[in-house]
């Protein structure tokens, strides 16, 4: 019983690096011709990437490309009531990626900007 339980030990063990790295990744694309973004998380950046492009390109922008990625970020996302305008801010913490995203969005004039989306990676990330 003793040997089983050390097994078990060592099995939880192994486990904890994957599962405390699972979904640590970020991407966010976007399309300057449509306005299109795509977000993702994955264990891996380049997986992040790749999933983040292919949801920008669902509407059929063809022009999307990689806005921010990573690991421990967020990401955000706001747009104007105004007019056609949008930002998409990168940060550490929640709160610093939504202001960035606002900025970004009310550059220009732009007003009633709000955040649509922030995605954290890992999603604990305050």
């Amino acid at each position: 019983m003793k040997k089983f339980l050390e097994m078990v030990v060592v099995a939880a063990i192994w486990a904890l690096p994957a599962a405390a790295f699972a979904g640590s990744n970020v991407a966010v694309a976007y399309s300057s011709s449509t306005q299109d973004v795509g977000f993702a998380e994955a264990d891996s950046e380049s997986a992040a990437s790749d999933k983040a492009m292919s949801e920008c390109g669902k509407g059929g922008a063809g022009d999307c490309e990689i806005a921010f990625s990573g690991a421990d970020m967020c990401v955000s996302l706001a747009r104007a009531t105004s007019r056609a305008a949008m930002g998409i801010g990168a940060g550490s913490s929640r709160q610093a990626s939504q202001d960035e995203a606002m900025a970004k969005c009310a550059e220009g004039g732009a007003e009633g900007c709000n955040i649509h989306d922030t995605y954290c990676a890992p999603s604990n990330l305050e």
